[in-house]
């Protein structure tokens, strides 16, 4: 295949994708990782982002990448005390914090505009929340900006934003007093990041985001609705790409669109009724913005 044949074909697919969201009832929106990749995010690289917040810590343990700090006992590696954990840790809480909005996020939030929309996402890093209303988001992996005991001792999730913001600035090079380790107020357990993991608490709060994921697919019956899946991976299937699958095949009505460079996969069930684009998430959120402008 030519290289002119391909554009031909991208261009057709972009034109095919406009289209279709913008002739649906309604449009659920699921993102994930891949999502905040193509906007440059930098959790697995050593670039001027990671060595800006965090080149002091790669001084001290060589990890290469905030990802592998995060991970850093995994690795073989052990921190030089909890002070030192804390202080990694807040760190990462300020920085996803300050990160700007980027730009995928901006552009499907153009696309979207006027259309009636809801967005379940696996990210915990923030993004959507920041670019898009509270009310119409279900974040069913957790979240940077929330804390949660670690003993799971009580049922509740308390934003950090302001403990954060206190603690970043007490930090003295990669350490943290240890008297000032967040702690629950009810068992003096650690606090920790409400993201999932081994002790990630699915209390009323995750069961409220749950439910509100529920009430998007409620609003997807008997509608001409698009399930536009953004950045989903084949780590946790199961959360969005799964069920937008199944919801697809089971409404005659629906489309399925997928956007990934890696893992646009379509199963035969729903070929008639899906759009896959293996491609930059970032360069297609532009291009259908442009094209969806260029026909108005």
């Amino acid at each position: 295949m030519t290289t002119d044949t391909k554009e031909v074909i991208y261009q057709q697919t972009i034109a095919n994708v406009t289209q279709t969201l913008e002739e649906a009832d309604m449009i659920l929106v699921g993102g994930a990782s891949g999502m905040s990749a193509a906007g440059g995010a930098s959790w697995y690289s050593n670039d001027e982002t990671y060595q800006k917040y965090f080149g002091k810590f790669e001084e001290k343990y060589q990890a290469g990448s905030v990802w592998n700090l995060f991970y850093l006992e995994y690795n073989g590696k052990k921190w030089l005390s909890r002070g030192h954990y804390w202080a990694f840790l807040i760190t990462l809480m300020k920085w996803i914090r300050q990160e700007p909005v980027y730009q995928p996020y901006k552009d499907l939030k153009k696309i979207l505009e006027g259309k009636e929309y809801e967005i379940v996402t696996t990210n915990q890093d923030h993004q959507f929340v920041e670019a898009f209303p509270k009310k119409d988001i279900a974040i069913i992996q957790g979240d940077w900006t929330y804390f949660q005991c670690s003993a799971r001792c009580h049922d509740e999730v308390y934003s950090n934003v302001d403990i954060v913001d206190d603690l970043y600035e007490k930090i003295d090079g990669i350490y943290l007093d240890e008297s000032l380790i967040p702690r629950c107020d009810k068992c003096g357990a650690e606090m920790q990041e409400w993201v999932r993991g081994y002790t990630f608490l699915e209390g009323s709060f995750y069961k409220e985001q749950y439910d509100k994921y529920h009430d998007f697919i409620e609003k997807t019956q008997g509608k001409k609705a698009v399930f536009l899946e953004l950045g989903v991976g084949m780590m946790t299937p199961m959360f969005i790409k799964e069920p937008f699958m199944n919801l697809t095949y089971n409404n005659t009505q629906a489309s399925y669109i997928t956007i990934n460079p890696k893992h646009a996969l379509v199963p035969k069930e729903i070929e008639g009724q899906s759009i896959a684009v293996q491609e930059d998430i970032a360069k297609v959120m532009k291009d259908v913005l442009r094209y969806q402008e260029s026909v108005k």
